[in-house]
């Protein structure tokens, strides 16, 4: 067992938004997690997913949007996931605390 503490940094041009790696790829399966704390009006903005994506909420309230830029409010328990290629934004309305998952095959 490994018992860590998570230490947050800032997001170079994301204002408001802190973030730590907390998994690395293997070599059987590239997959990456962060955890991220983005601060009330702070967001990430729309880009495409470059592989599978899922966010969980952890706790907080915001917003999400895909492809069709559709607004979906999002709270502590939500899962989004976004598809490779998916254009998809993130916005957050109070504090929001949220893991991100990217799985792509070795390869």
């Amino acid at each position: 067992m490994l018992v860590e503490n998570v230490d947050l940094s800032s997001h170079p041009g994301l204002p408001g938004v802190a973030m730590s790696r907390l998994v690395r790829g293997t070599a059987a399966e590239s997959v990456r997690v962060d955890l991220a704390v983005l601060e009330p009006g702070a967001s990430f903005p729309r880009h495409p997913a470059d592989s599978e994506q899922v966010f969980v909420v952890v706790s907080g309230e915001g917003r999400v949007a895909g492809d069709d830029d559709v607004e979906h409010p999002v709270r502590a328990g939500s899962l989004v996931r976004w598809s490779p290629g998916e254009q998809h934004t993130s916005w957050a309305d109070t504090q929001m605390t949220v893991v991100l998952v990217e799985r792509r095959p070795a390869g």
